[in-house]
């Protein structure tokens, strides 16, 4: 369940986050002075990690099908969750009756 990546690999996403952290925290901040810092932020990370090899967390496959049948068989979000190794969130959001998108109506 985990990808394991050289930090070189995966600066452009931790720049990203580190820029929209800053941002959030700093609001008066422009944007170019943020994304500068979340560049020395990176900068200083990838002289600390020197090459190393880092390993993240993917998140799990979860088989939809799966976990619409074990609703249909009547088994409780908590074993549900347990059995899928997933969240009762997720198991909520893949019910088969769960949350519908809501269409539009257009007023005639």
């Amino acid at each position: 369940m985990a990808k394991d990546a050289t930090a070189e690999e995966l600066v452009e996403s931790l720049r990203a986050a580190f820029c929209e952290t800053i941002r959030a925290a700093l609001v008066a901040l422009p944007a170019h002075e943020a994304l500068q810092l979340a560049d020395a932020v990176c900068m200083t990370w990838l002289d600390r990690l020197q090459g190393l090899r880092v390993t993240h967390r993917e998140r799990p496959k979860i088989d939809a099908k799966a976990l619409a049948e074990d609703w249909a068989r009547g088994l409780s979000v908590t074993e549900i969750a347990h059995k899928h190794k997933c969240s009762r969130a997720t198991a909520y959001r893949l019910h088969p009756n769960g949350p519908q998108k809501k269409v539009s109506q257009k007023p005639e």
